[in-house]
């Protein structure tokens, strides 16, 4: 470790000072820094005060979302990195904003409200735990931790402290194309339901070239297991989220092969992988993902006995099976026995009024990431749980570690129970 610490520059102890903190400062609420455990009351009709901890591509993307909220002033901006600090402080919007390169000065700072979490993915717990048991609301972007033990330790934060908002950054189910699909799923328009597919194809590299070795693994954050579980919790994540969040239940086992076929150059994470999982109601699901063929892109699809509904992000297609009466002998009744293809639906013509023709339906909403941020204010002026809280948001956590541990142990079957005892 030592050897590497001198080629890159930048030791592991100096990463966690400026940018993970003391986990057991984190962990034990910040008693030394003397924080209240509320900052202050919020009124309605007050500015509230909001810091974001890492001011990356991420973070630098919802800091504009952010300063174009009403009552919103982003009085903090926090990264290690000088030029993603300085367009932080571009973004924010606000000349007299402060800018930190260690992240707890930001939680130190007793007038800001509320904290968004931007930074690489083995952050994203220890500074949403410091930041509840300071008393500030916590935005966090996904995937919610890294291993099991940090998914129960923010858990314990947030039912330690209910009267603050905590919300992880799934903005993709604040879409409307995904509601109407979710609808239309749990209304039974599928039927049985027997299979799912995820996947996020891409073609690059995730490496920054011709950095500073001092910065190396810092900006090149993605490649390395300290840091985040690659494909599947930075990528695949929000399509796993989804399918979870519609389907209402949680793989018992889980199987993932891994490898890296492209890019040979001392990378720690794979750059194609493929795996599977058994749902509780025997539902089979399959992911893959990959940096070296973008040809799908990112989707996910559910299959029924009566039709298959492909999700694309701004778009949904319905296929209804042709043939069904076969299924009537199981006691699967269909009434979509008379199929009209190649018919496109406006948005008022509903799949469940017009089940005889094959979908194609794109919504013009708002951006998720927008809606997102604005759930969160909306729950910090007027009380009530967020759309995507802890409970939801632990589920993609959970499958996506089932197959991480998975691909680094040959393939190996694993199981919900022996993921969620690593915590």
């Amino acid at each position: 470790m030592e050897d590497k610490q001198k080629e890159t520059g930048l030791s592991r102890r100096d990463f966690i000072l400026k940018g993970a903190g003391a986990a057991a400062v984190a962990v034990a609420g910040l008693s030394a820094l003397g924080a209240p455990a509320i900052v202050r009351g919020q009124n309605l009709n007050s500015n509230l005060n909001v810091g974001v901890i890492g001011t990356g591509s991420r973070g630098c993307y919802l800091l504009r979302i952010l300063a174009a909220q009403p009552q919103v002033i982003i009085s903090d901006v926090c990264d290690i990195y000088p030029p993603n600090l300085e367009e932080g402080k571009k973004d924010s919007g606000n000349p007299k904003v402060r800018a930190w390169e260690d992240w707890q000065k930001i939680i130190e700072q007793k007038d800001v409200d509320a904290v968004v979490v931007a930074p690489p993915l083995f952050l994203h717990v220890p500074c949403s735990v410091a930041a509840l048991e300071a008393g500030k609301h916590v935005f966090s972007e996904k995937s919610m931790g890294l291993t099991v033990k940090q998914l129960n330790e923010v858990g314990a934060a947030v039912k330690a402290h209910p009267d603050k908002v905590y919300l992880v950054g799934y903005q993709s189910r604040m879409m409307d194309s995904f509601n109407d699909a979710k609808k239309l799923v749990q209304g039974g328009s599928l039927g049985k339901l027997v299979q799912f597919y995820v996947h996020y194809d891409n073609n690059r590299t995730w490496r920054k070239d011709d950095v500073d070795p001092k910065w190396e693994r810092v900006l090149n954050w993605r490649l390395y297991k300290e840091y985040c579980g690659g494909i599947l919790t930075e990528l695949l994540t929000h399509e796993i989220d989804m399918v979870l969040d519609i389907l209402g239940t949680m793989p018992v086992s889980g199987s993932c092969t891994g490898k890296i076929q492209v890019y040979q150059d001392g990378r720690e994470h794979w750059d194609s992988l493929m795996g599977h999982w058994e749902m509780e109601d025997g539902v089979i699901g399959v992911a893959s993902g990959g940096l070296a063929n973008a040809r799908w892109g990112s989707s996910w699809a559910i299959h029924g006995t009566f039709g298959t509904l492909e999700f694309t992000g701004s778009a949904y297609r319905i296929f209804w099976e042709k043939e069904t009466r076969h299924l009537q002998q199981l006691g699967l009744k269909h009434k979509f026995s008379q199929i009209k293809l190649g018919q496109s639906l406006n948005v008022s013509d509903a799949p469940m009024t017009e089940p005889d023709k094959v979908v194609d339906y794109r919504d013009n909403t708002e951006d998720g990431s927008t809606r997102a941020v604005q759930n969160f204010f909306e729950c910090i002026r007027n009380g009530g749980q967020p759309v995507m809280n802890y409970d939801t948001c632990r589920r993609p956590s959970i499958a996506a570690l089932m197959l991480y541990e998975s691909s680094f142990d040959g393939g190996r079957k694993v199981t919900r129970e022996e993921i969620e005892a690593q915590g």
